[in-house]
């Protein structure tokens, strides 16, 4: 996709005009989800609506004030909880700011966030980190993250609009992939009232459906998978896995029945990441290099592997 003009809200905006915000030119949004108090934000259903008839796509993020992995826990089952009551699919995002978690120290951040992927994870929803660049630098430990990251960096501090885009110069640079860049926190857009925080979108998140799938992909009976798949990761939807395996049966990589211990003969597609499938991903990635950006097969189902088994 191409470059998107994007915006992120919540009830600090009041009530928005979804079609003015559309007429005026934003093409992505990301709403907040729930409030530090664990309440729904008091425009989420609003916002909601506004998106959909307007055809504004979006995302919702969560501005976690987790000082423990089991809170982190709690705040992410409300988020994936209300997603679910809405019958939403999009990338849910944590929101890594307030400074009484920086004091944690890396570590302990780091496990919240995890923590917080787990749980997004098994509700089947994908899930990236919004943060600024310090905090990319200096606070996270990114090294255990292959998620989007949707990084806040301000030029500057003037009034901004939606025909003023700040300069490539200032885009941050990251390792892992760039959703998007939060570039002001003093943007003006017709149908909003006061400031709001205005973002450059570079990538569909996982989530979003992509624009053209190949004859193979429309055939299966699987869920897509809608973020990273691996052998040891936990809660893994059993669709997504089988998906996988499916086309790795599809395309000869993986057989399409095995013997258990027991001598039984049993499906290959059973939704289980064992090893037999661990290696039909090597394999895989042995004959196609470009699925992976490691000296050698990591074994990983991220989407540059995905893309490619569903071309195939």
């Amino acid at each position: 996709m191409g470059i998107k003009r994007g915006i992120d809200v919540s009830d600090n905006q009041g009530i928005i005009d979804w079609s003015k915000v559309k007429t005026a030119g934003v093409e992505f949004a990301v709403l907040r989800s729930i409030r530090g108090s664990s309440k729904v934000d008091y425009q989420f259903a609003n916002n909601v609506k506004g998106c959909q008839q307007n055809g504004i796509p979006f995302d919702v993020y969560k501005y976690s004030y987790a000082l423990d992995e089991a809170k982190s826990r709690r705040e992410f089952k409300e988020v994936c909880e209300l997603l679910e009551q809405y019958g939403l699919n999009c990338t849910v995002w944590f929101d890594a700011e307030w400074k009484n978690m920086r004091a944690l120290g890396k570590n302990a951040i780091t496990r919240i966030i995890k923590t917080a992927e787990e749980v997004t994870s098994t509700y089947g929803y994908h899930f990236g980190i919004y943060c600024n660049l310090d905090w990319y630098k200096n606070v996270i430990d990114t090294s255990a993250f292959e998620n989007e990251f949707w990084i806040a960096r301000y030029p500057n501090s003037n009034t901004t609009t939606l025909k003023q885009m700040p300069s490539e110069k200032s885009k941050p640079n990251i390792r892992q992939k760039l959703f998007g860049w939060q570039y002001s926190s003093h943007g003006s857009v017709p149908g909003i009232n006061g400031r709001v925080d205005m973002d450059i979108i570079y990538q569909e998140s996982e989530a979003a459906p992509d624009g053209g799938k190949s004859e193979a992909s429309l055939l299966c009976p699987y869920k897509e998978p809608i973020y990273t798949l691996y052998r040891g990761r936990l809660a893994m939807d059993k669709n997504f896995v089988k998906w996988l395996q499916w086309h790795l049966v599809r395309l000869g990589y993986l057989q399409p029945e095995f013997r258990n211990k027991r001598g039984e003969l049993k499906n290959s597609v059973d939704g289980s990441f064992g090893l037999l499938t661990d290696e039909a991903v090597y394999e895989f990635q042995m004959a196609h290099p470009e699925t992976y950006t490691t000296d050698k097969p990591d074994t990983k189902v991220g989407p540059l592997t995905r893309a490619l088994i569903k071309q195939l």
